[in-house]
């Protein structure tokens, strides 16, 4: 294999998931595309912060943002065409996973209709937000499901529409009777969860920017299609909304990306004297630069969720990430380094999403890719995922759509509860190492 080939294949081959399939192709016609991505690890979960958990190592085939899609344009003339993409996840191992929010229908993963023109896209659907795109100025430096974005970076990855606290939740009517809802009531559409900022959210209208001199913005919201009545809630009614933006500049060897979202309502007080509606707003910059032989990235984010009245408070949670490639051989060795400090100006004991008051967590991965041709690699790597606790609680931040891990927690009498490990997610203060070989092909 050439150089020349060497360096398309792996550009080509190791580009994250939520950057590469979200491009809507330029040209007129219908298309057929997708990732395929199988990475057989073994793993080996610890003893969880509280001890109610004993130490297990087990062995799984992960499917990592695997996805197969449709997309399509039609030219309308006078320099307008619209196009469409429909997208859905795939698991070539057979798992036969039937929640919604796995993206396993067609169209759970980034799907919609857009308007091109000289101005820029127009689309809606559901999609991700501009927030999340950001983290592909960096996240493309690693292969499988090993990147910091939407793990440590962002406090986790969620799919759906805007949250409605309706859902399988107990509510309060204001004079101190309370109300079961059931689950069913929006079983219509997954909603997503409130306190993950890499999104792909339903219902979404955004705005893409031309590409100028090498810059492009976008633009984003979603429209809360779950919503109750005032006399639901003693504080008044959740109104969810989010508002994204980023701004991305590639030229020549140089990419970076800064972006900005708040979210409202997503995680509402619903008792009397709460903040129905509190603000939670999320900062990030990023960039990567490529020097022939190698490349480096870094990303820093900042996420800053408001008091809601409960006995969560207000939390800052500060995350960064450190990550390249070099060429190797016939291919490339890569690693990345995440971490954070654990959540500052915050109350003790407080937990929101994976992050814990001043109890930091921290990943590493380093790998290695052996290109096979421009299309399709192999890879093995190696992750360890710190998390950390302090006798009361803990962190527990995890792969996105991992394999089962070691969910658990602590019952009524002290005991354990629930740690089967049949879900994909770990008990608090768990730490994870892994070990992957995996094979990735895109077409």
């Amino acid at each position: 294999m050439n150089k020349k080939l060497m360096a398309l294949a792996v550009a080509g081959a190791v580009t994250a998931p939520g950057l590469a399939l979200a491009q809507v192709g330029g040209t007129s016609g219908v298309t057929l595309y997708g990732r395929l991505d199988e990475t057989i690890v073994n793993s080996k979960y610890s003893i969880n912060g509280a001890g109610t958990t004993s130490e297990v190592k087990k062995s799984d085939v992960w499917s990592p943002g695997n996805a197969l899609g449709v997309r399509g344009r039609e030219d309308l003339g006078g320099g307008t065409s619209v196009w469409f993409q429909l997208e859905t996840g795939v698991w070539p191992d057979g798992r036969l996973d039937s929640a919604a929010t796995s993206g396993q229908h067609f169209g759970g993963r980034n799907s919609g209709l857009g308007v091109s023109s000289g101005i820029g896209d127009i689309m809606f659907g559901g999609w991700d937000q501009p927030y999340k795109v950001a983290y592909g100025t960096w996240n493309s430096l690693t292969s499988g499901g090993f990147s910091a974005a939407g793990i440590i970076m962002g406090n986790g990855d969620t799919t759906g529409a805007l949250n409605n606290p309706n859902c399988g939740t107990a509510l309060n009517n204001g004079n101190g009777s309370i109300t079961a809802v059931a689950n069913g009531v929006c079983a219509t559409e997954v909603t997503s969860n409130g306190t993950a900022w890499s999104r792909r959210t339903n219902n979404s209208i955004q705005y893409w920017s031309p590409v100028f001199s090498g810059v492009q913005f976008r633009v984003g919201t979603a429209l809360a299609n779950y919503q109750s009545t005032d006399t639901a809630f003693p504080n008044g009614t959740p109104k969810p909304l989010v508002l994204s933006g980023n701004v991305t500049w590639a030229r020549g060897p140089v990419s970076v990306a800064g972006a900005f979202e708040t979210h409202k309502g997503l995680r509402p007080g619903l008792a009397a004297g709460q903040n129905a509606n509190p603000k939670d707003t999320a900062v990030q910059i990023g960039g990567k630069w490529n020097f022939g032989l190698a490349e480096v990235g870094a990303g820093y984010e900042q996420l800053k969720y408001d008091d809601n009245g409960t006995a969560t408070g207000a939390m800052k949670v500060p995350s960064w990430v450190v990550n390249g490639r070099a060429n190797a051989g016939p291919g490339a060795v890569w690693a990345s380094y995440s971490k954070s400090q654990g959540g500052k100006s915050c109350n003790a004991n407080q937990t929101i999403g994976s992050a814990a008051c001043g109890i930091q967590v921290k990943m590493m991965t380093l790998g290695y890719d052996y290109v096979l041709s421009k299309r399709t690699k192999m890879y093995v790597a190696y992750n360890k995922i710190d998390n950390g606790f302090n006798g009361t609680v803990g962190t527990n931040y995890y792969y996105i759509a991992g394999p089962a891990g070691n969910v658990g927690g602590t019952a009524a009498g002290g005991g354990p509860v629930n740690t089967s490990g049949t879900a994909s997610g770990i008990s608090a203060g768990t730490d994870v190492t892994t070990i992957g070989l995996g094979l990735q092909h895109t077409f």
